[in-house]
């Protein structure tokens, strides 16, 4: 358990370091956003998936979602989240049920591996950093 904390800590920092350098191309992104694309009159998905790092033990990626955005109904690992712009979320599960939540800048949240779509649910972007455990 130290092995993965340290490595999480590790992460952390890499994806500090990326998220300052990179910050001109998420405003570029933004920029891009705004013409979006629809598909028979319907908005289509505005999340924008970036794999940081892949390994046999984790999986790293950024995620940038719009307002109003779901992301697909599908299983998802282990992982641990680190909140860069918080928002508004609900999450709708297979049986029909919604639970609402809100992440917070700067959180970190562990989430177990479950069965869900993820909606952003607020006026403003979300972004977050994922570290899927394998």
């Amino acid at each position: 358990m130290k092995n993965l904390t340290h490595l999480f800590i590790r992460i952390l920092v890499a994806i500090f370091m990326l998220t300052i350098s990179t910050k001109r191309a998420v405003a570029q992104e933004k920029e891009d956003a705004k013409a979006a694309p629809t598909e028979g009159g319907r908005k289509m998905s505005q999340t924008t998936v970036t794999r940081l790092l892949e390994s046999e033990r984790v999986e790293v990626v950024r995620m940038v979602s719009t307002p109003g955005d779901k992301g697909a109904m599908k299983e998802r690992p282990d992982r641990l989240l680190y909140i860069i712009q918080g928002a508004k979320v609900r999450f709708h599960y297979p049986d029909g049920k919604t639970e609402d939540a809100l992440w917070k800048t700067g959180d970190v949240v562990y989430q177990k591996a479950d069965n869900r779509q993820v909606e952003n649910n607020d006026t403003r972007d979300l972004e977050y950093i994922s570290v899927h455990l394998k």
